[in-house]
C-alpha cells in the first residue's frame, strides 16, 4: 500500500511539472521568446512578450509570380500590427539585411512597395519590424530578372551558315527572316548554342533567350 502511494505521488509531481511547463511556453509567451531568440527576429524580446506585439505579413504579391521575367519586379508587402509598422527589411542571405524605408511611418496595416530593376536570380528574404522594435517572421520569395540581350555571331560556311548563340541564364530559340520582319523559329536550349545550316537562304538571324530578351540581328552577307 505505503508503495502504491508513493508511486501515485510521483505521477502527481510528474503531471505538476508537465502541467507548468506547458503554462510557460504556450500561455506565459515563454515560446515566443525562445522562437525570436532561436531566428534573432526580434529587436526586443523580454521576459513579458506576446504574440500580439509582433507584426504580422499577411500577404506578399510578387508581380513576377517568381518566374524568370525580363522587367522590372514589384514586390508588395502588406502587414499588420498592433503598433505602427515604421520599417521593412530585405535580404539575399538572411545576413545582411537592407532598409528600404527607414523610420516610415506605414501606421498599423502597412502596405509595401519593394521594386527591384537589377538582372538577378536570388532568394528574397523580408521582415517588418514595428515601433516597439518587434520583428515578423521572414517571408521568403524569389526574384529572377534578367534584362541582357543574348548574344549571336553568324558565318558563312560552303553553302550555308553556322550560328553561335550564347545566353547568361538560357536561350528559347533561333530566328530566321528573309525581310527583317516576318521570323521563322526553331527551338533551341541552354546558354550557349552551335548550329550549321546548310542551303541557307535567309537573310536575317536573331536569338531570343528563355526571359524574352531578343538579339541584335545579324544579317548574312
Amino acid at each position: 500500500m505505503k508503495k502504491d502511494k508513493k508511486n501515485i505521488l510521483i505521477l502527481f509531481l510528474i503531471l505538476m511539472v508537465i502541467i507548468l511547463t506547458s503554462y510557460f511556453l504556450f500561455v506565459s509567451g515563454t515560446t515566443n521568446k525562445i522562437k525570436a531568440s532561436l531566428s534573432k527576429l526580434s529587436a526586443n524580446v523580454n521576459e513579458d512578450v506576446n504574440a500580439s506585439y509582433y507584426p504580422v505579413i499577411t500577404m506578399v504579391i510578387n508581380s513576377s509570380g517568381q518566374r524568370l521575367v525580363n522587367e522590372d519586379v514589384a514586390v508588395t508587402v502588406i502587414a499588420e500590427s498592433q503598433y505602427k509598422i515604421d520599417k521593412v527589411y530585405y535580404s539575399f542571405d538572411k545576413e545582411t539585411w537592407y532598409d528600404d524605408a527607414f523610420e516610415a511611418n506605414y501606421g498599423k496595416e502597412a502596405n509595401i512597395k519593394l521594386v527591384f530593376n537589377e538582372s538577378m536570380d536570388e532568394k528574397l528574404y523580408i521582415k517588418v519590424e514595428n515601433e516597439k522594435g518587434y520583428q515578423s517572421y521572414v517571408y521568403e520569395t524569389s526574384i529572377k530578372i534578367d534584362k541582357e540581350k543574348p548574344k549571336v555571331k553568324v558565318s558563312k560556311k560552303n553553302y550555308g551558315i553556322n550560328v553561335t548563340a550564347e545566353d547568361n541564364y538560357g536561350l528559347s530559340n533561333v530566328q530566321f527572316s528573309y525581310d527583317g520582319v516576318n521570323w521563322d523559329s526553331e527551338e533551341i536550349s541552354g546558354t550557349m548554342v552551335s548550329m550549321g545550316k546548310k542551303d541557307f537562304d535567309y537573310s536575317y538571324v536573331r536569338v531570343v533567350d528563355e526571359a524574352g530578351n531578343i538579339s541584335d540581328v545579324k544579317e548574312v552577307k
